[in-house]
Parts: structure tokens; sequence; C-alpha cells
């Protein structure tokens, strides 16, 4: 009787432990995987982006909660896990694309029109259509490290900004393109004539304040 007491127990130890071994197995599949075949669809009249599986072709999420996306664009970190979003209303949204969820957000501008993300990864750069200017954001923190005025050529005050670059590496040239209205309507021009080179803005070069 002992012995098959012995041997119920060592039997029912290893179904259990086959058991945890099949779970625990079935958790990393629903969690660990890349995001090389992950992209996001705006939701312009939702407010919201919708997150797909390119090689499936099938939809996994969605995530709302993203203000004004009428002209709403997307950079993405090195990794390709995180989005960040940026929207009509000014606001800079930071989107865990595994998990689905917006890890920050917050309202930079009154207005802004696409930005762009550094090649490192560490810094993002919002174009503002209005108040107007560039604001450069930690990565990581979405704390705010630089605002560039990008003063109208004509003196009426701040240009609008309706797009960045950031072609090269940290802390070299950052490109946005402003609008600054003049007698003859509309002048489309690749930098803010203030500071730095004709064609592009040098963070190192351009008056900032944090």
């Amino acid at each position: 009787m002992r012995i098959l007491a012995k041997i119920s127990a060592v039997l029912a130890t290893a179904v259990l432990l086959v058991s945890a071994m099949a779970n625990g197995h079935a958790d990393d599949a629903s969690i660990l995987r890349g995001t090389g075949d992950l992209g996001l669809v705006i939701e312009r009249a939702h407010g919201s982006i919708q997150i797909i599986d390119t090689t499936h072709r099938a939809a996994l999420g969605r995530v709302k909660g993203l203000g004004d996306l009428s002209h709403a664009s997307a950079v993405y970190s090195r990794d390709g896990r995180y989005a960040y979003i940026f929207g009509r209303d000014g606001g800079l949204s930071k989107v865990d694309i595994l998990q689905q969820r917006i890890v920050k957000r917050i309202v930079q501008g009154g207005n802004s029109i696409g930005g762009a993300i550094s090649q490192d990864g560490s810094l993002v750069a919002v174009s503002n259509y209005k108040p107007g200017g560039v604001k450069v954001f930690n990565a990581a923190t979405l704390e705010q490290v630089a605002d560039i005025p990008a003063q109208a050529s004509d003196g009426s005050g701040l240009s609008k900004v309706v797009g960045a670059a950031w072609p090269t590496r940290r802390g070299s040239a950052l490109s946005f393109r402003c609008i600054t209205r003049a007698k003859s309507g509309s002048l489309i021009f690749p930098t803010a004539p203030t500071c730095g080179s004709r064609n592009t803005r040098t963070l190192a070069n351009c008056p900032m304040t944090a």
C-alpha cells in the first residue's frame, strides 16, 4: 500500500509539473513576439488607432483616447515597440504597440502637424502649426528638452511649422518646413531664418528654453 501511495504521489506531481509548463508556454506565446510585422491604422473619425498584424492581415486591438487625429502621423521607436502619435490638437501620445495601451499623452501645443524622431530614438520633435515653432521631447518620458522658436522672416512672430525630418544622427541637423504669411500669400521655405544654416536648424546653435 505504501508503494502504491508513493507511486500515486509521484504521478500527481508529474501531472502538475506538465500542466504548469504548458500554461507557462501558453503565457509566453501570448506575450513574447516580435514587432517587425506590426503596424497601425489611424482612425481619424474616432480618435483611435487600430493595431494590425501585417503577416496574417488581422486586427489585434484598438487604442482609444488619442484626441483629434484629423492630420495625424506617427513615428516609431528603434525596436518598433512604441509609436509616437502627433495629433492635430497638439497632442503627443506614446503608445505601446505590444501592450496596446497609451504609455503617456501630453498636449504640447495648439495645433501640430507631424514630427520626427532622432536616429538613436532618444528625442522626438513636434512640428507646431499653432502657436508655431518646434518642440523637442525626451522619447522615454515625453519631458520637454527644447523649444525652437522658428521666427517668421517677415517679423510677424512664430512661423507655422508643417513638417520635420531628422535624417542624421542625434545632435546634428533637425530640418523642418515653415509657412510665413506675406503680402503675396503663403511662402513655403525650408528653415526658420533666425539661426542655423539656410537649409537646416542645428540644435546646438538654436536658442532653446526647457
